[in-house]
């Protein structure tokens, strides 16, 4: 939604099927969305099967490369069979639309110098510090340094919680200097409403894992997936490919899958990161008519026609599952 003007203009200016640009940025946003903390599904999923989040954000990141290459090359091809151009008739040229267009950036461009914006350090430092902080946790984890002040203070800093509030406080303070003290506490207000889904969604996956594990069902669905002639390891993604299907959200979706791999730990004899990645990856697939992403994508970029709407963002997302699955394949056989 916040990258649609920007994916309009440059349809625009370079010609390309506002269609394929637009894939292409969903896909780029879902892949960090659904595989690297700290969003709310991989974090949950690596603190249920305990794995270290610097290590989750590393190997999400890994794993993601060869999916965007995969789902940018798709979303350029199917630019070209879906074409529209936003505001585009008959008589397009071209070369008049860019001095149009930059023209009005020009404008644009006055119009933000009167606006008193917060520089370039405040504005990337709520997100930067928090991660070298991560990073830094699960960097002296790796080495002989596991006691003294330095080692306490980098684990007490790069716990995620610690590292994220940190990153609040920087915006709050760095981004909020130039805001009255109400303003600053209604955006915040705002902001934990949005958060209020995302915290009961967590919470109840933790719940049913919970119930799971103290009712015994998880010993029996242990002992039954064990047997299935199939690898290990695409047991998390089938499970979370299903809670996909039903529910349509990935969150809730991963942190299902999450919640019932965990009890399977020493029975399948995985690594716990692979494990939790593979919840990730299964969370991709099916996103089709009960998934909010599929109607906020076709109703912004115009898509009507349901074959339409099933190229773009429904087959994205197997072909996104379905590169996940292979890397995850491929990877259990060295492993």
């Amino acid at each position: 939604m916040i990258f649609r003007p920007l994916t309009k203009a440059l349809s625009r200016v370079t010609g390309k099927s506002v269609i394929g640009l637009a894939l292409a940025l969903a896909c780029g946003l879902q892949c960090t969305h659904t595989m690297v903390p700290p969003t709310p599904g991989p974090l949950t999923a690596a603190g249920m099967m305990g794995v270290d989040v610097g290590q989750m954000i590393l190997v999400g990141a890994a794993l993601s490369i060869p999916i965007l290459i995969a789902s940018v090359l798709y979303s350029k091809w199917i630019g070209k069979k879906i074409y529209q151009i936003p505001n585009l008739d008959g008589t397009y040229d071209r070369k008049e639309f860019k001095k149009e267009y930059l023209k009005k950036m020009d404008q644009l461009d006055s119009i933000m110098d009167t606006k008193n914006l917060p520089g370039l350090w405040p504005s990337v430092a709520p997100i930067l510090v928090p991660l070298l902080l991560i990073f830094l946790k699960t960097g002296i984890s790796l080495t002989p340094i596991q006691s003294g002040p330095l080692y306490y203070v980098i684990s007490l800093l790069g716990e995620p919680i610690v590292a994220l509030a940190i990153g609040t406080t920087l915006a709050v303070y760095g981004l909020g200097r130039h805001m009255a003290q109400k303003e600053v506490i209604n955006v915040m207000n705002e902001s934990i409403k949005d958060t209020g889904i995302i915290m009961l969604i967590t919470g109840a996956g933790g719940a049913l894992g919970n119930v799971v594990k103290v009712s015994g069902i998880g010993d029996v669905l242990g002992e039954m997936v064990v047997n299935w002639p199939i690898p290990a390891i695409l047991i998390p993604v089938i499970i979370a490919a299903l809670m996909r299907i039903a529910l349509g959200s990935a969150t809730v979706a991963i942190t299902t899958a999450a919640s019932l791999t965990a009890l399977l730990l020493p029975a399948l004899g995985l690594a716990p990161v692979l494990l939790a990645q593979a919840c990730c990856i299964g969370a991709f697939s099916f996103g089709y008519f009960n998934d909010s992403g599929f109607w906020v994508f076709n109703g912004m970029f115009g898509l009507t026609e349901m074959k339409d709407q099933l190229k773009c963002k429904t087959a994205v997302s197997m072909i996104m599952a379905g590169v996940g699955v292979v890397e995850l394949m491929i990877i259990n056989l060295f492993l």
